[in-house]
């Protein structure tokens, strides 16, 4: 019975404990700000913001926490800019996958079915000539971790999204087990952008990833996506017969509690 009891105690504590975390990590909004919630869309222009925490639906346990555990505080005035993205989630990593909980994200065009409040039209890849992004974040995550990842997919046809042969993300802050994931993926080679930045180039199953060669962040900066995406046609992993819609920068929740800001971002796409 001692046992018990001390168990129930033990259980009792712990709960009091996560409602407390609950409650004190609960993002809320300010004037000229909105809060918004999973799975609901916002779009301004060619721009739209999505929380997907598709990563913990997956999961039995973790499945009506999904609805409450990441917020997205955006600035009306400003956004993209000063964007925050905050998330919380249990102190390990999900075993789906590459461990993410979710893709909580700001795009410029359609990047994955989401409409646009301006209607876009997508453009052959052999078609386009620029497609870079200027962009500038920052990361609390002291007691948690998240990967921040800008990210396209290339479609076959402009009429079904799921018709999506490759994406494609660089990975500008890796956590150790994304690291470990990416470093079991298939190697495609060695890029060298026209910063003359070092990548490493992996791929597993449809998705193909960038990270530095020397492991660590790229808070600011610029990406040519046109000059990798070229790359991949050299190494015959894209044709350029693929359709592009639209990009997308945010954060993949790993463990904790933490948040991202997004200072500011820029598409050139023509």
């Amino acid at each position: 019975m001692r046992v018990l009891r001390a168990l129930g105690i033990g259980l009792l504590a712990i709960a009091a404990l996560f409602a407390i975390l609950v409650w004190v990590t609960a993002p809320s909004a300010k004037p000229g700000q909105l809060l918004l919630q999973p799975k609901t869309d916002f779009t301004k222009g060619r721009l739209f913001a999505y929380v997907a925490p598709w990563g913990g639906e997956t999961l039995a346990m973790t499945r009506g926490w999904s609805r409450v555990a990441d917020r997205m505080i955006i600035d009306l005035r400003q956004f993209p800019g000063n964007t925050r993205i905050r998330w919380r989630w249990p102190l390990f990593a999900p075993r789906v996958g590459p461990g993410v909980w979710g893709y909580n994200f700001v795009a410029y065009d359609n990047y994955d079915g989401g409409p646009t409040e301006q209607p876009v039209q997508p453009t052959r890849v052999r078609d386009l000539k620029v497609l870079r992004q200027q962009f500038r974040w920052s990361l609390a995550n002291r007691w948690g971790d998240a990967n921040v990842l800008t990210e396209f997919y290339l479609r076959t046809n402009t009429t079904d999204v799921d018709a999506k042969p490759i994406e494609i993300g660089w990975f500008l802050h890796t956590p150790a087990s994304t690291r470990r994931f990416f470093e079991k993926s298939r190697l495609v080679g060695r890029y060298v952008d026209p910063q003359g930045r070092r990548w490493i180039v992996r791929i597993a199953d449809r998705f193909c990833m960038f990270a530095l060669e020397v492991p660590g962040d790229l808070p600011s900066g610029e990406l040519d996506m046109l000059h990798a995406l070229r790359w991949l046609q050299q190494r015959g992993l894209v044709t350029g017969n693929e359709w592009f819609w639209g990009v997308a920068i945010g954060a993949e929740p790993v463990r904790g509690v933490g948040d991202m800001t997004l200072h500011a971002w820029k598409v050139d796409r023509q």
